[in-house]
């Protein structure tokens, strides 16, 4: 347990540090030390919210999408292409680009508003950002997720609410909401726990 080093020039002696078993003190410094613990928690709410907030908005934005070209419109299948492409990018790609037109000074979305917003250093513009590129990423899936779950909802017990008088928007909340909702339940969950481990989007965005 007792060793040293010795510089040959000058005799300088060097003890150095040992390691030493901790099995939980770095777990509970997260929750007592307070220079850890306010950043921490703060960052894990923001993490849980994140998740929570990009899911809703991704599903119900796909939902819609899917929901509005289920019926037979003219130049469906184009729209339906042209949905599909921010899902064909690679997503570093669409980050960096949109990265560039939140920019303060030379960025498209300020030049489109007519003044310059400091997106970037503003904690909460700087989670819009986040929230707004994520759905522009993430949209694409949950309309072709909820294109596949439309077309499998079964029919018959949909014409059997018409019957009973039901109108469009009790079928829809009564019928095909909680019927997408068994369906898509686990790819919700798993879409879930992308986004709580998604370092890209953040790091590439807003660099933290």
């Amino acid at each position: 347990g007792n060793g040293n080093f010795v510089a040959q020039s000058d005799g300088t002696v060097l003890y150095p540090g040992w390691r030493e078993f901790n099995p939980a003190q770095n777990y509970i410094g997260l929750l007592t030390d307070p220079v850890i613990r306010g950043p921490f928690l703060n960052v894990f709410l923001w993490t849980i919210t994140f998740a929570f907030v990009t899911v809703f908005i991704m599903f119900f934005a796909g939902l819609a999408l899917a929901l509005a070209l289920d019926k037979k419109i003219r130049g469906r299948n184009f729209y339906r292409a042209i949905l599909i492409l921010p899902y064909a990018i690679p997503s570093f790609m669409s980050i960096l680009i949109w990265n560039g037109m939140f920019n303060r000074e030379f960025g498209a979305v300020n030049a489109l508003l007519g003044f310059q917003v400091d997106w970037y250093n503003d904690p909460f513009l700087a989670k819009v950002v986040i929230l707004v590129v994520n759905l522009w990423l993430g949209f694409p899936y949950f309309y072709l997720i909820s294109t596949g779950a439309l077309q499998a909802l079964p029919s018959d017990v949909q014409e059997a609410a018409q019957i009973d008088g039901a109108n469009g928007r009790q079928i829809f909340r009564l019928i095909k909401l909680p019927l997408l909702f068994q369906i898509l339940a686990p790819l919700l969950i798993a879409s879930f726990a992308f986004n709580f481990n998604n370092f890209n989007l953040i790091y590439l965005l807003t660099g933290g």
